[in-house]
């Protein structure tokens, strides 16, 4: 699998040949987007956090007093630990910010954890349209701000401290890394945009010729915004789609995924030429044989099984073992 830096991003990305297991299991999967009630898409994603889940040296459930109340955050800690500080990824998950719990992402959190040699922290932020942006935002980077201000206490170094996130998550990462720069800090070692919904993909050709039948639907995706965002909020504030962000200069280094069967495949090309273009240090990979949501796929696709621990090794690299940060709270 080709991986691309910031001088050698494609001009365009697109479709291969759908993975053979990936298409044999798709028309028994849940459905992202699909026209049913919100109840039913949750309970129908429950299938997704079936084990059994690969080994993991401590799965630890934190419940932290956060800006609106009660905010429960799933660590996993690595077999591997030597007593030294690890790195960290705090993790927001995919599911058009209305489906998806930590629950559903058991397994990879587990694959990218042990192979990384980091702790994962999967925030349980709450869903829409129980809860309206910004409320998702302000819980996440609250949990990124508690585990500097608690790295010590966490046994984490606050040097190697990433964000990431896919899909809806991959938003988040995105819109958070623009607001921390914007802010002063945190600084992040590096953010991990996954499929990420960067902005609104109706217009693309992946909008177009991925409408459905690849686990994430386009028109679907049009529920989720109006799951999400109030009806007075800018579409292109960078908080909503951050491709739209009047600079991209400055950020931490980058992974960012995309797949070829997916309607956010381009916006999140698109994304990878922002941050290319401002000169930040980008590791971009593309997969033309997967869909959307293919980190949960990884019991019923070797390929995806393979793709998620290309990301853990990545983020081994950059914030894992004997890798050293840039510094949480500096430029």
């Amino acid at each position: 699998m080709p991986v691309y830096d910031r001088t050698t991003v494609p001009e365009r990305v697109g479709r291969g040949t759908l993975d053979p297991e990936l298409a044999a299991w798709l028309p028994r999967a849940p459905v992202l987007g699909a026209d049913e009630r919100i109840a039913d898409a949750r309970r129908s994603h429950r299938a997704l956090g079936h084990g059994p889940h690969p080994p993991i040296g401590q799965v630890r459930t934190l419940v932290l007093d956060g800006p609106h109340g009660s905010l429960p955050v799933r660590a996993h800690d690595p077999r591997q630990a030597t007593g030294a500080p690890r790195g960290a990824l705090v993790y927001l998950h995919g599911g058009g910010w209305t489906v998806g719990t930590p629950d559903e992402f058991e397994t990879p959190m587990r694959l990218l954890a042990e192979h990384a040699g980091i702790t994962t922290y999967a925030v349980d932020y709450r869903l829409a349209p129980e809860a309206k942006y910004p409320v998702q935002l302000e819980e996440c980077a609250f949990v990124v701000r508690w585990l500097v201000e608690h790295a010590a206490e966490e046994n984490v170094d606050p040097a190697r401290i990433a964000l990431g996130g896919d899909s809806a998550g991959g938003n988040m990462t995105c819109a958070l890394t623009l607001r921390f720069r914007d802010e002063g800090g945190p600084r992040l070692a590096a953010q991990a945009p996954l499929y990420p919904e960067t902005a609104l993909p109706f217009d693309t050709p992946a909008g177009s010729e991925n409408r459905c039948g690849h686990y994430l639907e386009t028109a679907g995706i049009l529920l989720f915004a109006w799951n999400y965002l109030p009806h007075d909020v800018d579409l292109r504030d960078p908080s909503v789609s951050p491709l739209h962000a009047d600079s991209h200069a400055d950020l931490p280094p980058a992974l960012l995924v995309t797949t070829g069967f997916d309607p956010l495949r381009d916006v999140g090309h698109a994304y990878a030429w922002a941050l290319a273009e401002a000169g930040n240090d980008l590791t971009y990979v593309h997969h033309p044989n997967l869909t959307h949501g293919f980190l949960q796929f990884t019991r019923h696709s070797a390929v995806c099984a393979r793709a998620t621990e290309q990301v853990a090794e990545h983020l081994r690299l950059v914030i894992g073992r004997g890798a050293t940060g840039r510094g949480a709270t500096g430029r």
